[in-house]
Parts: C-alpha cells; structure tokens; sequence
C-alpha cells in the first residue's frame, strides 16, 4: 500500500530546491503522459542533475528538469506551467514524482531514503 501526498503550490520552489539537493546524483527514470494517454519513456536509470522551479511573470511556470552523467550529454525537459506536483512512494521502495502541467504529466521515478525530511519539511495536503 503506498502513499501519495501533494507539494503546495506555495511550496513548489523551495521542494524544488531540496529535491534537488537531496537527489542530485540519484537514478532517475522519467516518463511523459501525453493528454490523449500516449506516454514517451524519456530517460531510463540516469543521475538527477538539475531539478529547478522558475517563475515567471507570463504565467508560463517552469519546471526544468536535467538527467545525465555530463552536462554536455544531459537530458534536458522543461514542464510548462505546471498545475499540480504529487508525491508517491510504494511501501518504502519505488518513489515516484507526478507533475501535471497544462500539456500532460510527468512522472519522475526512482529509489532513495531521503524522502522523509522532505515530507516532513513541506505543508503537504
């Protein structure tokens, strides 16, 4: 049985940062959802690089995303405006991160103990 929680939106760019922080380094597979339920395996087993938060005046917010050995040969996808960012984790194993944006989800899944002070650290609903 696994659980899901959902980062604030408020919350988005500091979780962005710890994530990052406590990841960097981490293998990260990553899938793209497409609305009409087409789904595209990006990235397989890779080192977390980059996970940022921007914000912009446009309303366009971004979530940048890089995985890779190098920064030469990352694998680089941005999620645009970003709507709702969910955490799950599967009796302690498999962790997945779910941001769903106006063009479909992202889904983000790896392996790491180090989701309890996130957890803890954010106002999750």
């Amino acid at each position: 049985m696994g659980t899901t929680l959902e980062v604030k939106e408020t919350n988005w760019d500091l979780f962005c940062k710890r994530f990052e922080e406590a990841h960097r380094g981490t293998l990260v597979s990553m899938e793209v959802i497409y609305h009409d339920g087409t789904t595209e395996s990006v990235a397989k087993d890779l080192p977390l690089r980059e996970f940022k938060f921007t914000k912009t005046e446009a309303c366009n917010d971004l979530i940048q995303i890089a995985l890779g050995e190098s920064s030469n040969h990352a694998i680089r996808h941005h999620v645009i405006e970003p709507i709702h960012m969910r955490l799950r984790e599967e009796n302690g194993a498999r962790k997945t991160l779910q941001i769903d944006a106006e063009a479909g989800s992202v889904e983000l899944e790896f392996s790491s103990g180090r989701m309890g002070a996130l957890t803890q650290e954010f106002e999750l609903r």
